[in-house]
This record gives C-alpha cells, structure tokens and sequence, in this order.
C-alpha cells in the first residue's frame, strides 16, 4: 500500500476543470439566449438582493491527482443534498461566502491511492471569496464565477486545515422564456430561484500527507433574498 503526497494544484485544477465550465456556459447561454432580448444584471430585479443561499448534491473524488486511479475507487456521492451555502455580496461582483459539506467513504474505497479500512465520515467548512465573472461582463442568463477559500476538513477522526479553489456557474430562472417579461410588474419569491454548478479542490494544509485532500463537483439550486 503506497502512502502518497499529492500536490493539489490550484493551476491543474483550474486547467482539468473551469474550461469545462466555460465551455458548458456558452454554449447554454448561447442556447437559451438565441432569440431573447438581452438582460444584464442590473436590470433582473427591482429590488437589490444580496444574500444567496444554495443546496446542493455533491460528488468528492479522493483520488482526483492520480493519473493511474485505484481499481475499485468509486467517487463519493450521499442520495440527499448535502452541500449548504450562504453568501453576501458586499461590493459589485465581489462576495463572501459561508459552505458547509459532508459526505462519506466506505471501507474497501480508495482515498489517494489509501485503501480505507473503516468507513469515514468527511466534513468541510470553507470561508471563500467569489467573484463574479458574469457580473463583471455583464453577462446574461448565465453568471460563471471564480473562488478561493479556507476552512476546517475533518476526515474520520482526523482534523484539518484546508484550502480550496475552483469555480462554477449560476444560472438565474428570472431571465428564461417568458419570466422575462414579467420582471418589472411583480417579483415573485421563485423567480429569485436559481440553478448552479460548481468544481473545486481542497487540500489538507495541516502537514504534507494527502489525506483528505478531494475534487468536490456540486449541483442545485440557490435562493437570492
């Protein structure tokens, strides 16, 4: 059994990851938006929302640095959301954001080329900045950020300090189809419902061991309030 020391590269990361993202944003905003009008971000609501909160399904690969993968590794996914998120935008474009996560390994998966005895319970908690590229550009429908963060992973009964990276895409209800047009007259609560996707790396900063360290891959929706 090897014991490995992964690098999680914020650059690999960003390179395996948010070209993928970008990609899947132009060409759904490009599907979406082809004959509606254009509606930048100013001009979504009438009031100025600046909480988020999201909840989310979410996927943890333990072996995401390994270009030979374990036989037998599985990617970690629970059946009930399990990723929770609160943010604030505290300045144009620029926000900060409170996330919550937990997951599970059963024993005989693998975890950075480790094999797991014993079934571990895996927590995070990250404070990150966002910021917002769609916002930036003004860019509608579609609203790809990038984020930094640090936080606490617990793996097992193991603690640790982490860091993570990454970046994802917010896509607003408000300006599909006919929710358009209906904007200005009245705000109803599920127009300020929204759909994200996200990827992002976090890495044990405790000491030079790779346990714990995971790409995290998320999927829900979010409220602005």
């Amino acid at each position: 059994m090897k014991n490995s020391s992964i690098t999680l590269s914020p650059f690999n990361f960003l390179k395996k990851n948010l070209g993928k993202i970008a990609l899947t944003a132009f060409i759904l905003g490009s599907s979406i938006q082809s004959n509606a009008q254009v509606i930048h971000k100013e001009e979504r609501f009438l009031g100025d929302y600046k909480w988020k909160l999201g909840l989310s399904m979410n996927m943890m690969d333990m072996n995401f640095n390994h270009d030979e993968v374990p036989e037998g590794a599985k990617t970690l996914m629970m059946a009930v959301p399990s990723k929770l998120t609160l943010g604030y935008e505290f300045f144009p474009n620029l926000s900060v954001e409170a996330g919550f996560s937990m997951n599970k390994i059963e024993a005989g998966n693998y975890a950075n080329d480790e094999l797991i005895l014993d079934d571990k319970n895996i927590y995070t908690f990250d404070g990150s900045m966002i910021y917002s590229i769609g916002g930036l550009f003004n860019l509608p429908i579609v609203d790809p950020y990038v984020k930094a963060g640090i936080g606490y992973l617990g793996f097992g009964d193991r603690n640790y300090t982490s860091g993570s990276i990454g970046g994802g895409i917010n896509f607003w209800i408000a300006d599909i189809g006919s929710l358009r047009d209906y904007r200005y007259s009245t705000e109803k609560w599920y127009r300020r419902l929204g759909v994200n996707v996200e990827a992002i790396g976090r890495k044990n900063l405790t000491n030079t061991t790779a346990q714990g360290s995971h790409a995290q891959f998320s999927a829900g929706i979010f409220y602005a309030f």
